[in-house]
């Protein structure tokens, strides 16, 4: 019985030592405006059941004693607790040479105050981020790896934990965390952008990239840390360096350069975000691909490639949309004809613009009825100019079924056409045999050379030369029988 209870208290103990801490950090302050060396603090919160006891917490293996250490007499204050109580708010302050944070910062007289053996914050809280851990009865309790890249760096904000997600928001020590909330009203939109400018992309205002904002409100807004943002997550944190004034006025159009940062894309998708210094989205805009010294315009709410126009109303000058074609010249002789079945050659100038066609055909008719061949080609790059020179193959017209006259040249593609007179007389001598008389129908006919050597001839010649063949034949016959009867005569005689 007696060893019973003796196993009992024991297994009573354990468990009285070994509460299950749920204690978190909350709040840090790693940057502050004032005096790095005394002004850091860490904010913990008690969100379990059981009270923490401040001698078994340890903050980066250093231990943690009740009060704060006044930098100013170096005396003790708030040490009347020892220990956390459920749904409370502690603040850890560097011990040694004390802290100025209870003079600086307006810290919840109903938290708890800490401060380390040490005198810094795990060996001070670094700029450039750190990771700092907290133990309750030497087991690990919390961790956390913080970045300046949460924000919070050096600008009067502290890193805070809403909803079990870090970011920035204006300093509540002691209390609950509390999401900031814009308090202006952003009335801007992007209304042009530059992606790839002539020359280098990432050349210093006023060269370069950029990108142009418009206040539709009535009120001045102040453009300083807002953000820029790209589809891969780089940004540029708007200040002085980028912009020839820190405020846009109501209708105005100001121009934000990226100032050496490469921010657009020139090939492919973009999606640019405008935030504000909470990264709460203001407004964005997405294209494809850009054409270099030509920018992208809001034009009746629709995005065009245009002449730019910096920090001005955009100009309604549209570069790049409509296709072109046109007929530069036709190569014909010096007496500005063409024959029948002659090869022409035609130099268009094409200028494909935003279409995703690109096939192009030309050929010769009238009135409907082509004489030609369609030679077909394809132009890919939109935006640019083609300079070509492509051949026609005209009908020879051995049979002339095709009369002499005037002809149009017709080019067609790209949802566009164009086309020219040429005039057409006579018959490349070299496709089509000289005129033959047939003498049975005493007809004139034309005879094509283009892909035999065969000869029409009149029924009288083909006679002949059947005579011809016939005598020759008649003739072979005596031969061999004259031969044959000498041969069997010298045979008799041996």
């Amino acid at each position: 019985m007696r060893i019973k209870v003796i196993f009992l208290i024991f297994i009573f103990l354990i468990l009285s030592n070994s509460v299950l801490a749920e204690i978190y950090f909350s709040e840090i302050m790693y940057s502050p405006i004032e005096s790095n060396y005394y002004n850091e603090w860490i904010e913990v919160y008690n969100k379990g059941t059981e009270t923490i006891y401040i001698e078994n917490l340890t903050l980066c293996n250093q231990q943690l004693f009740p009060g704060f250490i006044n930098h100013t007499d170096n005396e003790t204050y708030l040490n009347n607790f020892t220990a956390i109580e459920p749904n409370q708010y502690a603040i850890i302050t560097d011990g040694g040479s004390g802290t100025d944070a209870y003079n600086n910062f307006d810290i919840n007289k109903d938290s708890i105050s800490m401060h380390t053996e040490g005198a810094t914050l795990c060996g001070g809280l670094n700029n450039q981020g750190e990771l700092i851990t907290i133990y309750y009865n030497n087991e690990l309790i919390d961790a956390i790896h913080y970045y300046p890249a949460w924000g919070a760096d050096d600008n009067g904000k502290s890193l805070c934990s809403i909803n079990s997600i870090w970011k920035e928001c204006n300093p509540t020590p002691g209390s609950e965390n509390i999401e900031q909330q814009s308090t202006t009203n952003y009335t801007l939109r992007i209304t042009e952008f530059l992606p790839n400018p002539e020359g280098s992309d990432t050349a210093n205002m006023p060269d370069g990239e950029w990108i142009e904002l418009f206040n539709y409100g009535e009120n001045e807004i102040n453009l300083i840390e807002l953000i820029l943002k790209d589809n891969t997550n780089r940004e540029l944190v708007i200040t002085n360096t980028n912009i020839i004034k820190e405020t846009i006025d109501p209708q105005e159009y100001l121009v934000v350069y990226m100032n050496g940062i490469g921010l657009l894309n020139n090939e492919g998708f973009e999606k640019i975000r405008l935030l504000t210094s909470l990264e709460e989205e203001i407004t964005q805009v997405t294209y494809y691909g850009s054409k270099e010294g030509t920018s992208w315009s809001l034009i009746d709410l629709f995005w065009k490639s245009t002449k730019p126009s910096p920090n001005e109303e955009n100009i309604n000058e549209e570069i790049g949309k409509q296709s072109n074609i046109s007929i530069d010249e036709i190569y014909l002789g010096s007496d500005n004809k063409a024959k029948f079945g002659d090869n022409l050659r035609v130099k268009l100038d094409i200028y494909k613009g935003n279409t995703t066609k690109e096939e192009i055909k030309i050929y010769l008719e009238k009135e409907g009825e082509k004489i030609s061949k369609i030679t077909r080609f394809k132009v890919s790059n939109i935006y640019t100019n083609h300079i070509l020179t492509v051949p026609i193959q005209i009908f020879p017209n051995c049979n002339s079924k095709y009369e002499e006259g005037n002809y149009n040249v017709i080019v067609e593609g790209l949802d566009e056409s164009n086309k020219d007179s040429i005039k057409i007389e006579g018959i490349t001598e070299n496709l089509c045999e000289t005129k033959i008389v047939d003498e049975d129908s005493k007809s004139i006919i034309n005879v094509p050379k283009i892909q035999s050597e065969a000869i029409y001839e009149s029924t009288s010649t083909k006679s002949e030369r059947t005579a011809i063949y016939f005598f020759c034949f008649v003739l072979v016959l005596v031969i061999v029988k004259t031969n044959t009867k000498k041969w069997k005569k010298s045979r008799l005689k041996q």
